[in-house]
């Protein structure tokens, strides 16, 4: 009986917004944000023949090309493979591509004959199986690759097995054993490094000459400093790691693969973690490293690789610019372009002839609006405190404006995770927002990364407290430093941003308007139950539960305290959602109907929690706007 209701109500919810979708947005603006870039993912062959990339298809989205270098993208072979079929997808030898599809495994694509085929035909892994891992494409016997996948004979373990890629037979070299779930090779195929997890304790097992293995580290996974490996360098003997084992912040480090020693610091800063290294894909060693202040930051000591950067973006005009990958005679290089106002724009450089091509032209560049970034330091307030210092959040204005700007619309908009950060790179949803007159602040909250441990560790167990604190905190400043106009304010967010939109809803009704929640969290009791049915809870649920009771979580959570809404919302949930059940949705909206609480609730039939499809894309942008318009904008007069 209460299968019945629950399917009869979201048929009814779903059915009785029909009328929201019918914004008066710019049509043309919402199909160039929401549509899929017109290339994306690029990458080059090892001998700089081939480009593969995600393209943009006639309904709008990404499906899997591969085209000749410098010739022209509408002869390329369209493979039969959107972005949603996609685990991964790389160059395995000249003209040969290897994708990882979600439901079919491993398939290649040999561009020199345009044949497509499953890689290998029996004891492959299996779709439902752990997502296959490419370990090397061993460019020095380009027939085979390395990789990792589960092994039938440990379940839920990989097994290392080498795979020549023209018959499609493997090799098992090192088998599963537990609790190693990633191997981590050299470049040449040698597997160095074995990544382990036992509750919340990160181990790391090195290779010994006799083949044995040892524990080379040790650390808890919260109250310690777990190393993110980011390669085995070249020789086997060393690896680039992250850690923040020597400060606050994460640092790039040279590590000893044998002991697990810390050799040399490559690269730091004191207000922000590394998050990733530089490689120079000609030797396979480390170059750089960026970090995200307002945008991605580079730190390159490599003289000549700096250089190059510097030439290449000076001779398109680009300000932005980073090499995705060179051929292995160094003929041929591939850069990527990023811009806070649009998607990345690919270049190809030839050696030879000084030759820069721009990998598909797009004119849609020139159409989009360039909102008016800048990152902001906020003083916090509330509980808890002490030594944390100010918070970072992303202000957007629309194109020219300023403080004290006319219209006085604004929205808080709270990021998903949490345990990510806001950076200054192209936003669609902050584009669409402030193309139609709305100012956007995007707070990095109490337990947002990329600021260091302690801001990080500042959020665990604080769902609904210190870190709604913050939202709060970021609102009144707007109004206070006069982006905002009274009763013109909203907040909205997805995931963990839709959780904290929701409890704003109930406990800033003096600051804010209206609420929007896609695919947000609405029961923390239940979120973190749904968790500890996945294999490494250990990893996530300290971070939301803490210490906290059963009753505590109940309280923090929006659907337990629903009679407190106080402003209108709208709710917005996938029915294929993996991260947050569809059901948090489905019950959050019974339980407003139920206490006669204003809102809306739009059933995103077939999506994921990340809005894929271009439909659903619109879908959200189209009812966010006009919910908008409704409450804080233009529209708040009509009928």
């Amino acid at each position: 009986m209460v299968l019945i209701r629950r399917i009869f109500i979201c048929v009814w919810f779903f059915l009785s917004v029909d009328t929201v979708l019918h914004a008066e947005g710019n049509p043309v603006l919402l199909k160039q944000l929401t549509d899929a870039p017109k290339v994306a993912a690029a990458a080059l062959s090892s001998y700089g023949h081939y480009i593969s990339a995600l393209v943009r298809g006639p309904d709008g989205d990404s499906q899997v090309a591969v085209w000749r270098a410098f010739g022209d993208r509408s002869d390329a072979d369209m493979l039969p493979y959107t972005r949603s079929d996609l685990n991964w997808f790389a160059w395995v030898g000249e003209g040969r591509l290897l994708l990882s599809l979600r439901d079919y495994g491993l398939v290649l694509y040999d561009a020199h004959i345009g044949r497509l085929r499953p890689l290998i035909e029996n004891d492959g892994p299996r779709p439902l199986g752990l997502t296959p891992v490419l370990l090397s494409a061993l460019p020095d016997d380009p027939s085979n690759i390395l990789m990792q996948w589960e092994d039938p004979a440990v379940p839920g373990y990989p097994a290392v097995f080498r795979v020549n890629a023209i018959t499609g037979v493997s090799t098992k070299i090192i088998g599963a054993w537990r609790p190693i779930i990633r191997w981590w090779a050299s470049p040449t195929g040698t597997v160095e490094i074995g990544e382990a997890y036992r509750g919340r304790r990160q181990l790391l097992f090195g290779r010994r000459a006799e083949g044995t293995w040892e524990k080379i580290s040790e650390n808890d996974y919260f109250r310690g400093s777990p190393i993110s490996i980011v390669a085995v360098e070249a020789g086997g003997a060393t690896a680039a790691v992250i850690s923040g084992h020597a400060g606050n912040t994460r640092s790039l480090w040279r590590m000893d693969a044998r002991t697990g020693g810390f050799l040399r610091q490559l690269a730091s800063n004191d207000r922000f973690d590394i998050d990733a290294a530089i490689f120079d894909p000609e030797n396979n060693m480390v170059v750089g490293a960026t970090f995200v202040e307002d945008r991605t930051e580079q730190i390159i000591w490599q003289a000549q690789f700096k250089n190059e950067l510097r030439d290449v973006a000076a001779s398109v005009g680009e300000t932005n610019m980073s090499l995705v990958s060179r051929s292995r005679d160094g003929r041929v290089s591939l850069y990527r372009s990023s811009e806070n106002w649009r998607s990345n724009r690919y270049f190809l450089a030839e050696k030879d002839n000084n030759k820069l091509v721009e990998v598909d032209v797009n004119d849609e560049f020139q159409q989009l609006p360039k909102p008016d970034k800048r990152g902001v330091w906020i003083q916090l307030k509330g509980k808890r405190t002490k030594g944390l210092g100010p918070m970072h959040a992303l202000l957007s204005t629309p194109a020219g404006g300023s403080s004290g700007t006319a219209s006085g619309k604004a929205v808080v908009l709270v990021h998903g995770g949490p345990v990510r950060r806001v950076s200054n790179g192209y936003s669609p949803v902050v584009s669409w927002l402030t193309a139609h007159g709305y100012t956007v602040l995007q707070p990095n909250f109490r337990g947002s990364s990329g600021f260091g441990e302690a801001w990080r560790r500042a959020g665990y167990g604080r769902w609904g407290t210190d870190m709604q604190d913050d939202v709060r905190t970021a609102a009144e400043w707007m109004l206070e430093a006069g982006f905002a106009a009274k009763d013109k304010m909203c907040v909205m967010g997805g995931s963990y941003g839709g959780y904290a939109a929701l409890l704003s809803s109930m406990k800033d009704d003096d600051l804010f308007e209206c609420a929007i929640s896609l695919n947000g969290v609405t029961s923390v009791y239940h979120l973190v139950e749904y968790l500890e049915q996945n294999r490494f809870y250990l990893l996530s649920v300290p971070r939301i539960k803490g210490n906290l009771s059963d009753r505590t979580l109940k309280r923090r959570s929006p659907l337990n305290r629903a009679d407190l809404v106080r402003l209108p919302v709208l709710l917005l949930h996938a029915t294929r959602d993996t991260n947050v059940p569809f059901d948090h949705g489905v019950q959050m909206a019974k339980t407003l109907r139920w206490k006669k609480k204003d809102h809306e609730f739009i059933v995103l039939k077939g999506s994921e929690h990340q809005l894929r499809r271009p439909q659903d894309r619109r879908i959200y942008f189209e009812a966010s706007l006009q919910f908008l318009e409704r409450h804080i904008g233009d529209d708040q007069s009509k009928p």
